[in-house]
């Protein structure tokens, strides 16, 4: 019993810091200038994700998750502003604090986007939240699928984010809403970096305990991946990528949202 109560509230706080996110998301959306509640959002959304990860997987699983999303992250953000490989673009002050030319909250905001987008893909191709399916061309093919996922998000998100709260600037625009074609292949070529290095790594690892959560409990990484989505819907600059997110993200989360329903909630 007293087990149950720890889970059962553990689910509520993590999903607290989900809605609070969303409300501090919402908030930076609406206003001008310096955007401190993005900054704020940002953290609240990847410590939900951490604290999901923790208990799903167990935490040394989580914090390696964690660990290797940032790092990497961060590690290709500074590379790609010091060598315009996606041709070139700088962070301006509205993310807040930086660490070089990177803000903080890029990483946290890889991570979390990473690890709703991982889950997803695991739900969509095998039915549950932890990939234990297959080696080689499989594995391959899940790391590849999740950057195609990951990246969907970023079809709404980097208009928004470069044209209406001016958080970075592409000094060579480009012709998908002033966004440079490149930017897109190389989200694909890192989150499928990040992601195969993911995978291989936590294939190395003990098995992570299992576990009897709810089944909101295991949704609330798809709720994050929506809700990474559905404000674009209706405050997506310009007007037009507004009928993106339902598409390329609604798609993939519809169909893990199905995988979810029919899962055995032993996993």
């Amino acid at each position: 019993m007293a087990e149950t109560s720890r889970k059962s509230g553990f689910g509520v706080a993590a999903a607290a810091l989900v809605a609070v996110g969303l409300v501090l998301h919402g908030h930076a959306a609406i206003t001008a200038g310096e955007k401190p509640s993005l900054v704020i959002s940002n953290i609240v959304m990847a410590t939900a994700m951490l604290l999901h990860a923790g208990h799903l997987l167990g935490w040394r699983r989580a914090w390696m998750f964690f660990g290797i999303c940032v790092g990497l992250s961060y590690g290709a953000e500074t590379l790609s502003i010091a060598t315009g490989l996606a041709t070139p673009y700088y962070y301006t002050e509205v993310l807040g604090p930086r660490l070089g030319p990177v803000p903080y909250v890029i990483p946290l905001g890889w991570f979390t986007t990473m690890y709703a987008s991982h889950l997803v893909v695991n739900l969509i191709t095998e039915g549950r939240m932890v990939s234990t399916q297959g080696k080689g061309a499989w594995i391959l093919g899940l790391a590849f699928l999740t950057a195609l996922v990951m990246t969907a998000w970023d079809l709404t998100v980097d208009p928004y984010m470069v044209l209406k709260v001016k958080a970075w600037v592409w000094e060579q625009p480009g012709p998908y809403f002033g966004i440079p074609f490149a930017n897109y292949l190389s989200w694909v070529e890192t989150c499928f970096i990040i992601n195969i290095t993911l995978r291989l790594t936590e294939r190395s690892e003990a098995p992570p305990p299992v576990a009897a959560h709810s089944k909101w409990f295991y949704a609330l990484p798809l709720i994050t991946f929506g809700l990474l989505g559905l404000p674009d819907v209706f405050i997506g600059y310009p007007e037009a990528t507004r009928l993106i997110s339902p598409f390329s993200m609604g798609a993939p989360l519809l169909v893990a949202a199905v995988r979810l329903k029919r899962m055995e909630v032993s996993r």
